[in-house]
């Protein structure tokens, strides 16, 4: 064994571990698995001798004192024990003595039943749970370095997680790596939706919405059942992504009656009330969402929206300028910024949001239309951006909440009485030389 860990017999278990994590990098349980189960065998007789020796050691030590400990009261002479144990059988102390408390061999359904233990104990305490730390220490545990067990482990968490699976977004990510659903599913996809349905959801159909709310908060909701408010916040999100709006509000009540002060619940209810035109009660959510957490930025993109449904462009302008400070490249608040300044009489500054929405999007036809105009478009009401599933997104959305149909059918509805006009010759003469080009193509 000693020669597998390529080290001297030692009674030290660091020097032991540090030699089996060296040999480990040359022997993956996955490349090389005959390799590594000599490698973890030599490992845990190394570690038994360890303790054994350890164990001797201390025992001896002990006898030695209590033979140091007679010498010096005066009740061992050498002479006269000698004689009085001269011809009489010596006494060799049990080996059970030395044994390890941990030599019995545990039968498989009983580590199996102790590894699922501690991930319930994670799990049970919100902190642990989304702490990954936690879950690397975990997958770290020997069950998932038995190679002949790793099938079962894999079960094991599948049905575990099923059950239980309102997890943070970075560790749904590290069990992804480690237990590879989606590569393990990827034959037949649809009989592990029907099977597993909420790791299915989490894994391959919204990994990106459903692991996209946060847990920080729960730590202050106290004593209440954390379970059924993120089921009822989960469904909340899913519910407006797919415009469902009377299970949003149920599921939103729900959550509310649970936990009022959870910013990403408040968000979403923002959202609801948002999409419903009361935008009285979607104030009232962000001022709740801003006294918990005052430097989020997309707090100012929401309330920016709601300032312009409202008309109240300055406002809006100050908060939409507040949140472009911390995401410069989101076209839908650039767009927005542009409508804003030109509704404002500044068409300088809506050229200049403009130019930044080309240099992200150089293909979008509502800037280059403006721009053509000379940054006077003419513009009705200022509308909310067109996606509601892209706007509940917590993280700001890119590019999914404009697309290029909604602001061809937007322009074309603002500008049909005087599209023909002298100020739109720049563009006719573009658009004819595209069409131009585009024939000559058809008919080389």
């Amino acid at each position: 064994m000693w020669e597998i860990l390529d080290i001297k017999p030692t009674n030290e278990l660091s020097v032991i571990k540090k030699a089996y994590a060296r040999k480990l990098q040359q022997h993956h349980p996955e490349d090389d698995p005959e390799g590594y189960q000599r490698l973890r065998e030599a490992y845990d007789q190394a570690v038994r001798a360890a303790k054994r020796n350890l164990k001797f050691d201390s025992f001896r030590d002990l006898t030695e004192e209590a033979a140091a400990e007679r010498g010096e009261c005066g009740q061992s002479d050498t002479g006269q024990d000698e004689q009085k144990e001269e011809g009489q059988p010596v006494v060799i102390p049990s080996r059970m003595l030395f044994a390890d408390p941990a030599a019995r061999v545990k039968s498989t359904e009983e580590r199996l039943n102790e590894f699922i233990e501690k991930v319930t104990v994670i799990y049970r305490d919100i902190a642990q749970r989304i702490d990954i730390d936690s879950w690397l220490k975990l997958l770290n545990d020997d069950m998932m370095w038995d190679v002949k067990l790793q099938r079962e482990v894999r079960q094991r968490m599948t049905v575990f997680l099923e059950r239980h699976p309102y997890l943070p977004r970075d560790v749904w990510q590290l069990l992804e790596s480690s237990f590879c659903w989606k590569e393990r599913a990827q034959d037949d996809r649809e009989s592990f939706s029907r099977q597993f349905p909420n790791v299915f959801l989490h894994v391959f159909a919204e990994p990106y919405y459903a692991t996209s709310l946060r847990f920080t908060f729960l730590a202050k909701a106290g004593d209440i059942d954390c379970e059924a408010f993120l089921r009822y916040r989960l469904g909340a999100l899913l519910a407006l992504k797919h415009h469902h709006m009377e299970q949003a509000e149920e599921m939103l009540e729900r959550a509310y009656e649970l936990f009022p002060d959870d910013p990403d619940l408040l968000r979403l209810q923002a959202e609801y009330y948002l999409r419903l035109g009361s935008l009285s009660r979607a104030l009232t959510a962000i001022d709740r969402w801003m006294a918990l957490t005052p430097d989020d930025p997309e707090l100012y993109w929401y309330r920016a929206r709601i300032y312009v449904k409202s008309n109240r462009l300055t406002e809006a302008i100050h908060d939409v300028t507040y949140f472009l400070s911390h995401d410069p490249g989101h076209l839908a608040a650039l767009s927005l910024a542009a409508k804003c300044y030109t509704k404002l009489g500044d068409p300088a500054s809506a050229r200049d949001m403009y130019l930044r929405l080309l240099e992200q999007q150089p293909d979008d036809i509502e800037a280059l239309v403006c721009l053509a105009e000379g940054g006077h478009p003419e513009t009705g009401p200022t509308s909310m951006p067109a996606s509601p599933a892209a706007s509940v997104d917590p993280l700001p959305a890119r590019d999914t909440e404009r697309t290029a149909p909604h602001l061809l059918e937007q322009q074309a509805g603002a500008n049909k009485s005087s599209f023909f006009s002298i100020k739109n010759l720049p563009l006719i003469l573009v658009l004819g030389w595209f069409f131009l080009c585009l024939i000559r193509m058809f008919f080389r």
